[in-house]
This record gives structure tokens, C-alpha cells and sequence, in this order.
């Protein structure tokens, strides 16, 4: 069943590099990809949060020492730490996704239409093995449903048999093409997931993690689809 016509969630991600069970991979940079209006309402009011200043961050100009980037990843490390999907929400909410943005298409678009992030090697990893094994999934509900179908209709005229398919395939609950699911999926599952925090309370915990990761602060770049430098 090819839905070739479909928006695509957003622009693929370069593969993994292969790494080892013993070690982790080096910290690598993401996309959220495309987000919606209200994902982008929640970065906003992060992004505006980090620009109060505020003596308890003891730093010179009074701002915490974090960006956007470490909102994100923060996000990101505390969905993979505690309440990771599984791999048919994860098609689901990627195939939720692909509608919303699909029906949104011609809209204006939100002030912040994607940003980048960085996570350590071994959330990295677990990013990584996390999407390639929903679509590995996907792909095995798909040949489960065409066997259900070929075993029910072996002969069964053309029609019969796609109609069958259609039908295999709902019970399922999966779109009927595998798409490849870039980390901006889970990005933007982190985001819904802490729409409803604080943003003082996520510049605080993305405090804490710039503070554990990198010595040099994050700064917002143009190229980001962020229309300004925090």
C-alpha cells in the first residue's frame, strides 16, 4: 500500500555511526524537525525564560547558563530516562504528527520552526536504537498483515485482496508505509511532554545539565530557525 503522497515528518537524519555495546558513541547534534504551533509556543516561552535575568544564577549578567539546545536535550535525556516509548506509540505518535503538520500546511509558520540539539554518546545511542527498532517494527506488522491477507485470500481476486490488506492493516493501527523516523519524533514528544512545566522549572533542570556536558555556553544560531540569540 504505497501512501507516497503523504508530507514526510521532517527531512531525514544522517544514519548513526555504528558503535560498540562496551562504549558509546561521541555526543551528536539533532533536529527537532518541524514543529508544530503549539511546540513552538512552548520553545518560545523556554527561550523567553532564558533571557529573565536572575541573581540565584550567580553569573555576571544575571542569566542562567544554558540555551535552548540544553532545554531540549534535557527533555529529551528525561523522556529516554523515564517514560521512553514503545515502538507503536512511537509510529503512532510520528503518524499524529504527519497529519497536524500536513493539515497546518499553508498556515503561517511558527516563529520557531526547528532547533538543534546535542546529546551525550550513550543517550545518543539509545536515541538511535529506540527509532530504528520502531521502524523495524513497523516494517513486521506490514509482512504480519500481508501474510494474514495471502493466507486468507491466496487466490482472491486483486480487489479482495487490497481490501483485505486495508483492513489487516487498520486492526493494526499503523500507517501503510514505513517511514523512517528521524530523532526529531522523539524531540518533539519530549517537547508535549513538558508543555505543561514551568519554563522556569525546565531552565533549571537545563542548567543542570549544560553545567554536567559542556563548559562552553550554547548560543542560538540564525541558521537554527530561531530568529534571534538568546
Amino acid at each position: 500500500m504505497d501512501t507516497s503522497n503523504d508530507p514526510p515528518v521532517c527531512e531525514a537524519a544522517e544514519p548513526a555511526p555504528e558503535t560498540t555495546e562496551e562504549e558509546p558513541g561521541p555526543a551528536r547534534q539533532y533536529s527537532t524537525g518541524k514543529l508544530t504551533a503549539a511546540q513552538a509556543r512552548v520553545v518560545s516561552a523556554w527561550r523567553h525564560q532564558l533571557r529573565v535575568r536572575d541573581p540565584r544564577w550567580g553569573t555576571r549578567d544575571q542569566l542562567p547558563r544554558a540555551s535552548s539546545s540544553d532545554c531540549l536535550a534535557a527533555a529529551v535525556i528525561d523522556l529516554l530516562d523515564r517514560a521512553e516509548p514503545g515502538p507503536l506509540q512511537l509510529i503512532r505518535y510520528a503518524d499524529q504528527l504527519r497529519r497536524t503538520l500536513a493539515g497546518a500546511r499553508g498556515r503561517e509558520a511558527p516563529a520557531v520552526s526547528a532547533a538543534s540539539f546535542y546529546l551525550p554518546g550513550e543517550y545518543a545511542d539509545q536515541l538511535d536504537a529506540l527509532l530504528t527498532g520502531a521502524q523495524e517494527h513497523h516494517a513486521e506488522l506490514l509482512d504480519e498483515a500481508r501474510e494474514q491477507v495471502l493466507a486468507e485470500l491466496p487466490d482472491g481476486p486483486r480487489t479482495a485482496q487490497v481490501m483485505a490488506m486495508i483492513s489487516a492493516v487498520a486492526e493494526r493501527g499503523v500507517p501503510f508505509r514505513v517511514y523512517r523516523l528521524p530523532a526529531g519524533v522523539v524531540a518533539r514528544r519530549a517537547i508535549d511532554r513538558w508543555a505543561r512545566r514551568s519554563p522556569a522549572s525546565v531552565v533549571a533542570v537545563a542548567v543542570g545539565y549544560a553545567s554536567e556536558s559542556h563548559q562552553q555556553f550554547h548560543k542560538a544560531r540564525k541558521d537554527m530557525g530561531i530568529a534571534d540569540r538568546l
